[in-house]
C-alpha cells in the first residue's frame, strides 16, 4: 500500500460525534452509575470548568489537559462580505485547550 493510500484510508474512516448524552452514557456504564447520575455528575463538571474560566482560574486535568483563559492580539483582517475592505479585529479572551501528554500518546498510538 503507497503512502497515498494509507492517507485516504485515514480520512475515509468514519468519525463520530460525541454529544452530551452519548457521553453520559458512557460515564454511567464505566462508573456504575445512572444515565441520569452521570449525565447531573457530567453538568456538574462542565458548570465547574466554566465557572473557573469566568474567574480567569485555569483548569488543569492532569493526565487529560488544560483549559485556560487567553487574551488574543488585536489583528488585521479582511471583510468577509468584501474581500477588498480591511478590517480591525480587536483583542478578545478566548478559551485555549491545551491536551496532557497522556492524552496526547493516547491519540498518537491510535493513528499508528
Amino acid at each position: 500500500m503507497t503512502e497515498e493510500n494509507i492517507t485516504e484510508e485515514k480520512t475515509a474512516e468514519a468519525h463520530t460525534t460525541i454529544g452530551r448524552q452519548e457521553l453520559s452514557k458512557r460515564i454511567a456504564k464505566q462508573a456504575k452509575l445512572t444515565q441520569k447520575e452521570a449525565s447531573v455528575v457530567l453538568e456538574a463538571t462542565l458548570d465547574a470548568i466554566r465557572e473557573a474560566l469566568e474567574n480567569g482560574d485555569e483548569v488543569r486535568l492532569v493526565g487529560f489537559g488544560s483549559f485556560k483563559v487567553r487574551v488574543s492580539a488585536a489583528r488585521n483582517g479582511v471583510n468577509p462580505r468584501n474581500q477588498n475592505e480591511r478590517i480591525q479585529v480587536p483583542a478578545k479572551e478566548r478559551v485555549r485547550f491545551y491536551p496532557g501528554k497522556e492524552l496526547s500518546e493516547a491519540v498518537l498510538k491510535k493513528e499508528s
